[in-house]
């Protein structure tokens, strides 16, 4: 899953549950907050000129024909929330993912390099990170560890790659820009 700033984050886990009931959505949002005062409104205002001509037929066939056209413009409404949702939530991408793993092959994901060892480990190394020889230091190395544990973490809410992960050793593996093959931290999570 992507990085999110906290807005995003609340709202992905907010849609996450919402969106599991979208004729509901489509109900409420559309023809109850919107179709309904676009029903009753002009109504009331038309009815204030002749008090005497209300007729309760018509704002009935009021109320039903915004109604129609309120559930579908809160379809409209709930089309476009989960478009932001889904472009958020990286399921396909980590379908993928999870096959190249499966099939042996290294998967680049964000700013994180995965393989899996024949002992079946997970092997995550950093990716972006550069040091510079003079300014390494223990403090740097485990904030860096800290950042790619933390992608990590956010990438297990995938429900299929937390499966995938469930009972697999995990090795998380910092590198340096200067080639080596030897990691500057080894820890297994």
């Amino acid at each position: 899953m992507k990085e999110l700033n906290k807005r995003e984050e609340k709202f992905y886990i907010k849609w996450e549950e919402r969106r599991k009931n979208k004729w509901l959505f489509a109900f409420v949002h559309g023809s109850i907050y919107w179709g309904l005062p676009f029903a009753i409104v002009p109504f009331f205002i038309s009815s204030i000129f002749d008090l005497e001509n209300i007729q309760l037929s018509k704002l009935l066939i009021s109320v039903i024909v915004f109604g129609i056209g309120g559930l579908w413009h809160g379809l409209r409404q709930f089309k476009q929330i989960d478009e932001v949702y889904l472009e958020l939530n990286d399921d396909d991408e980590i379908a993928k993912g999870i096959q190249t793993l499966k099939a042996g092959d290294i998967w680049n994901y964000e700013n994180l390099i995965m393989s899996k060892e024949e002992d079946e480990t997970l092997i995550i190394q950093n990716e972006l990170f550069w040091f510079e020889d003079k300014e390494l230091s223990s403090e740097m190395i485990n904030e860096c560890l800290n950042l790619v544990s933390g992608d990590f973490r956010w990438l297990q809410k995938n429900k299929d790659f937390a499966a995938y992960t469930k009972n697999r050793k995990v090795t998380v593996q910092l590198f340096d820009n200067s080639g080596s093959n030897i990691p500057l931290l080894e820890k297994i999570i």
